[in-house]
């Protein structure tokens, strides 16, 4: 990721960004064609499922700490139940894992201390369709299986009770994150936050508004603040965001939702036929992010049966870009290095960890 970055004057200069999509900002248009991605490390195939003819399987990271330090992974979850965890490095390896208990739906993950927590983003209908099934559950090392060694093992964890109702899709997980080093902060789209303490293993309401941020959001020590990707506004806009969510640490509710202490748009905004379609900024460390989007392209055709202007989707388009943030006083400055753009296939399926 370090290409994304000047490493010195002669390769050019960091534009600062506002939140307009102005001045600094990239015009996806106007940005190179940069051919295609680079070979996979890592391929994988999800097992056939006979009884039910189709195949999936889910990726999440785990950023496991450990006496090695930091040390990324991924976790392969299968619809059967069956988990891997890979080591991308190379050469890279593979290690088999307990069967998950629970059928995954859109799962997401974060990483507290050396252990994994997975939840189910969206609520899922039972196979008889008469209720919603959600799971929550925790990746460990230790005694589980025998006192005399350790292993991984799957645990599951009790759901948060002020999040989950009407098992529709308000219900949905819109953000979360990692408060105070042990705590997880979720928001759902009817802007429901409830908070869970890994110590104690016990959910508490934290307040009835939502985080303002899009999936996850990820803690800079260095600025003491969260940053990620804005929810979509009414314009279909959505923001490199910045919100101190530290005051939801106090042991009461909050009746006020987080403090937004500032918000960016590293790119300007395509034409029509350019659908944005996913966002996610992506941590690297040393208050440097990497923003992509992808943008679904295609024709804009009336439709004749309804009159409404409807766009055909004839390729994806993916834009990456390396940002910064610098403190200036007391506010936050965040600054556009470089930015690259690849046309992806459309019909495959693509997952940021």
């Amino acid at each position: 990721m370090s290409r994304f970055f000047f490493k010195a004057p002669s390769e050019g200069t960091p534009t600062p960004l506002d939140s307009s999509g102005g001045a600094g900002a990239t015009d996806p248009l106007a940005t190179e064609d940069s051919g295609s991605l680079p070979d996979p490390v890592l391929s994988f195939r999800a097992a056939q499922d006979l009884d039910q003819g189709s195949a999936s399987i889910n990726f999440v990271l785990f950023d496991k700490k450990g006496r090695d330090g930091e040390n990324l992974k991924v976790v392969t979850i299968g619809h059967t139940g069956r988990t891997l965890m890979c080591d991308p490095s190379l050469p890279p390896s593979f290690l088999p894992l307990p069967m998950e208990a629970t059928h995954r739906c859109a799962p997401f993950s974060l990483t507290v201390g050396s252990s994994l927590y997975v939840m189910d983003a969206v609520p899922k209908l039972s196979h008889n369709g008469s209720e919603w099934h959600y799971s929550f559950e925790i990746l460990s090392y230790g005694h589980c299986f025998s006192h005399l060694y350790k292993s991984w093992y799957w645990q599951s964890l009790p759901l948060p009770p002020n999040l989950y109702g009407r098992g529709d899709l308000a219900d949905c997980i819109e953000s979360y994150a990692v408060v105070d080093g042990t705590d997880i902060l979720l928001s759902n789209r009817a802007k429901h936050t409830c908070r869970f303490d890994t110590v104690k293993g016990t959910w508490r309401k934290a307040g009835d508004w939502a985080m303002p941020f899009r999936r996850l959001a990820e803690y800079v020590p260095e600025h003491k603040r969260w940053f990620g990707i804005s929810a979509k506004g009414n314009d279909g806009h959505s923001c490199f965001l910045a919100a101190d969510l530290m005051h939801t640490s106090d042991s009461h509710e909050m009746t006020s939702p987080p403090v937004v202490w500032g918000s960016w748009e590293e790119y300007v905004q395509p034409p029509p036929e350019w659908s944005l379609a996913e966002s996610h900024a992506v941590h690297l460390g040393s208050s440097k992010f990497c923003i992509v989007r992808f943008f679904h392209v295609g024709e804009l055709c009336v439709c004749p049966m309804t009159h409404r202007t409807v766009m055909v989707e004839e390729e994806l388009q993916v834009l990456l870009t390396g940002v910064e943030v610098e403190s200036c006083g007391e506010k936050l400055q965040v600054v556009k290095h470089k930015s690259e753009r690849y046309k992806l296939d459309i019909k495959s399926d693509y997952w940021l960890l």
